[in-house]
């Protein structure tokens, strides 16, 4: 096995099956909700980091944060809502869990919450 983390030496470049055969990052529909969320002008402030619950999807890789003015990540919680199948999808006083509102949760007036 060669080391490629020499300085100056170049990394391998992969076929097109070595290349189909790679995983990790984040899901399409994830990515997706990111994009879109940033296309509306908010700013994506956590993905894998910060203080969350224990088990928070965050630490999966399967959930991100999203900042801005309120109309913002109103709107975009009302997109997310209507337009994918989040697991969780939390901003203020509501909560979506696979696709049925339960109670609030706090800790969420300044964001917008989106795991898969």
């Amino acid at each position: 096995m060669t080391n490629h983390d020499a300085p100056g030496e170049a990394l391998p470049s992969l076929d097109a099956a070595q290349l189909a055969r790679v995983s990790g990052g984040y899901s399409d529909a994830l990515f997706g909700a990111m994009q879109h969320a940033v296309g509306m002008g908010l700013t994506i402030n956590s993905t894998t980091t910060g203080g969350h619950a224990p088990n928070s999807m965050h630490y999966k890789g399967r959930a991100f944060d999203a900042i801005g003015t309120e109309s913002q990540m109103q709107g975009f919680y009302n997109w997310a809502a209507a337009n994918t199948s989040p697991h969780e999808l939390i901003h203020r006083n509501q909560f979506l869990k696979d696709g049925q509102r339960v109670a609030p949760i706090g800790g969420h007036n300044g964001h917008v919450h989106f795991s898969i």
